[in-house]
């Protein structure tokens, strides 16, 4: 779940960088969607604390997973 989560978000970012990333303006119906964009990305956000909260999974029980099914470097929502 957890993983899917952040899958999510990151597909966001990637989405929100390939539309709007360098603009220096944008429209008031852009804005619009980059609000509601940002505001998505942050309630996942909020669902993936309360998951770890909730059934004590810790990073390195994530990167654990990651290593031994070969996701390699993801989630890499900055990189």
């Amino acid at each position: 779940m957890y993983l899917w989560i952040d899958y999510s978000i990151e597909i966001m970012w990637r989405w929100y960088m390939d539309q709007y990333g360098g603009k220096i303006e944008t429209s008031v119906e852009d804005e619009v969607i980059i609000l509601k964009t940002m505001g998505l990305v942050y309630d996942l956000e909020t669902e993936i604390i309360d998951l770890i909260d909730k059934t004590q999974i810790t990073f390195a029980m994530i990167d654990k997973y990651k290593e031994e099914n070969n996701v390699r470097s993801w989630p890499t929502r900055f990189g």
